[in-house]
């Protein structure tokens, strides 16, 4: 009765470990994590089943009578079970060469025949060699455990990830579970990237709001100096290079800003056809006499929604690319087209949802690019060129100009064979034709009277300010917080005529005292200034009435100009700001 027990406890062992090994082949249901531990259960189970069996006797005269036959028919069931589960698994001594795989995991190795090399040789080294794992392992020193390595194997990808599970097999063996982790890597490199990705954006936006106001009083500064010296002065020039650099600098802030999806666009109706047309002269000038420019416009007029500026910018940088990458000459074109999307379209990890699109395509003849950099142009200060060349911004900021603009690009390239990206942007519908209406002269603004309440709490920044301001003949009230600000206007004797504050203060912010004090004084022009667009003027005009928005660096004229218009009553145009983080 005891041997039966025994026998009948091993078939069942065997049988449950047989289910298990026919489970596995239905690896869509089972969790990628428990695979390694469901196959060292089964091939236990196994094991211990025919050990069973095996030991099974039946008692005669006290005695136990071993059936030695059945053991080397077990050892057979359990290497063809090892051989027929669709895992990839090898057996592997403690000094980590393969004593035996089977099928599945020599072709996630890619050597389906001929004897496999040393775990040292198929897998890329971790903080340690592979081979003393497997001999800590074998040794009953290390629990085993699960581990990512690249196979670098004679016939194995470049970039093809496995998940290396070990576990003791007992006589010094060691079990390995392999199973393919390219595509979790390639998540997990994305995900990584996003998060660096996001971090450099935030850091940019940051940095952007201290960098502007010290540009704002750099070049301010400058100007009034170039005021007061004559083009026949000596100090003249070195002002000019101050005022040049100061401009190249805001140029930097805003790449990164347009990077990190944090600057300020105005978006306004853009026909593709007119906009492409005025850049062509700068565009030729820009490539220079070797690279021929090919310009094809859709055979209906084609128009988006974007900021102009920054729209002509993507279409230089773009432009600039092409022509470094084709230092022997070439073609660039650009071509506008209408794309009707039925269904939503995938491509490449994105959804273009359903739609009609305004599609433009700037392709090169050039060298084109390898996959592995394609996967990096978009990075910031990632670039091809040597070094001082380029700041590796010029792809990164059309990428955040794209995005933040609603639009989606995408990129075709194969070494030697060109170049070409893809702009996608919805269409605006084509409005009715209508006559043609006479520009408005734009008027000379001079001197006017008026008291200007100024709250600006970077000291350089206002004193400029307040200075261009005064030239204008105005009177300038000046405050470092808006707790500040708002006392000044207890004095029931002064008589403000406009408010011009930073959005971001100490204390009270832009809005909230603004707030405070139009409810003394309704109806009071405002005029809200800032170096850091994720502080949206759209939300603060959204709270406060009769508010424009003035950007960060500013120059003398351009400060002068919008409080003179807007003491005059002048309807200022102002665009909805658009921030998206």
């Amino acid at each position: 009765m005891f041997s039966g027990r025994r026998a009948g406890l091993g078939e069942r062992r065997v049988l449950i470990g047989l289910l298990i090994l026919f489970g596995l082949s239905l690896l869509a249901f089972v969790p990628a994590e428990r695979v390694p531990l469901l196959v060292f259960v089964a091939l236990g189970a196994m094991v211990a089943g025919f050990a069973l069996r095996a030991g099974a006797g039946r008692w005669r005269g006290g005695t136990l009578a071993l059936r030695r036959p059945r053991i080397g028919r077990s050892r057979q069931a359990v290497d063809a079970g090892f051989h027929a589960v669709p895992v990839a698994l090898l057996r592997l001594g403690a000094d980590g060469s393969v004593q035996d795989a089977n099928p599945a995991a020599r072709q996630l190795i890619g050597r389906l025949t001929g004897p496999l090399p040393a775990m040292h040789e198929i897998c890329e080294d971790l903080g340690r060699p592979v081979s003393d794992w497997i001999a800590e392992v074998a040794a009953g020193r290390h629990p085993g455990g699960t581990e990512v390595l690249r196979l670098r194997g004679a016939e194995a990808e470049a970039e093809n990830f496995v998940q290396l599970t070990l576990q003791p097999f007992g006589d010094g063996a060691v079990m390995a579970v392999m199973q393919d982790a390219t595509a979790m890597k390639r998540l997990e490199v994305q995900f990584t990237q996003s998060q660096k990705m996001q971090a450099i954006g935030q850091l940019a936006g940051g940095v952007a709001h201290d960098f502007n106001n010290l540009l704002t009083a750099i070049s301010g500064h400058c100007e009034l100096l170039l005021l007061r010296h004559r083009p026949d002065d000596l100090d003249h020039p070195d002002l000019i290079q101050i005022q040049q650099n100061a401009y190249r600098a805001a140029a930097l802030v805003r790449q990164l800003l347009a990077f990190s999806r944090k600057q300020t666009l105005v978006p306004e109706r853009v026909d593709l056809a007119d906009v492409l047309g005025e850049l062509t002269h700068l565009l030729k000038r820009l490539l220079g006499g070797a690279v021929l420019l090919e310009l094809r416009h859709a055979p209906e007029p084609v128009a988006i929604r974007a900021d102009k500026r920054q729209f002509e910018q993507v279409i230089m940088n773009l432009a600039v690319n092409a022509r470094d990458a084709m230092p022997s000459g070439g073609v660039l074109g650009i071509t506008t087209d209408l794309v009707e999307l039925g269904e939503p379209m995938l491509r490449d990890r994105v959804t273009v949802p359903a739609g009609r699109y305004a599609m433009i395509r700037i392709s090169d003849t050039g060298t084109g690019m390898s996959p592995e950099t394609i996967g990096k142009i978009f990075e910031p200060f990632f670039t091809t060129k040597r070094a001082g060349e380029g700041t590796g911004l010029g792809l990164s900021t059309v990428y955040g100009i794209v995005k933040q603009s609603g639009g989606y690009i995408f990129v075709e390239s194969e070494p030697g064979s060109g170049t070409e990206f893809q702009l996608w942007f919805p269409a605006l519908a084509v409005p009715a034709p209508m006559a043609a209406a006479a520009p408005p002269a734009r008027q000379k603004q001079g001197a006017v009277d008026g008291v200007v309440l100024l709250v600006e709490d970077e000291a350089p920044v206002r004193a400029f300010a307040a200075r261009a301001l005064r030239m204008r003949g105005l009177t300038v009230l000046e405050a470092a917080t808006g707790e500040e600000a708002l006392t000044i206007m207890e004095n029931v004797d002064l008589a403000v005529d406009i408010l011009i504050s930073d959005l971001v203060l100490p204390g009270l912010d832009g809005p909230a005292w603004v707030g405070q004090a139009l409810q003394r004084k309704p109806g009071l022009p405002v005029i809200f200034m800032s170096g850091y667009a994720s502080d949206t003027p759209s939300q603060s005009q959204g709270r406060v009435a009769n508010s424009v928005f003035l950007s960060k660096p500013f120059t003398l004229v351009e400060l002068g100009d919008l409080v003179t218009a807007r003491l005059k009553g002048a309807q200022v145009q102002m665009s909805d700001a658009l921030s998206v983080s």
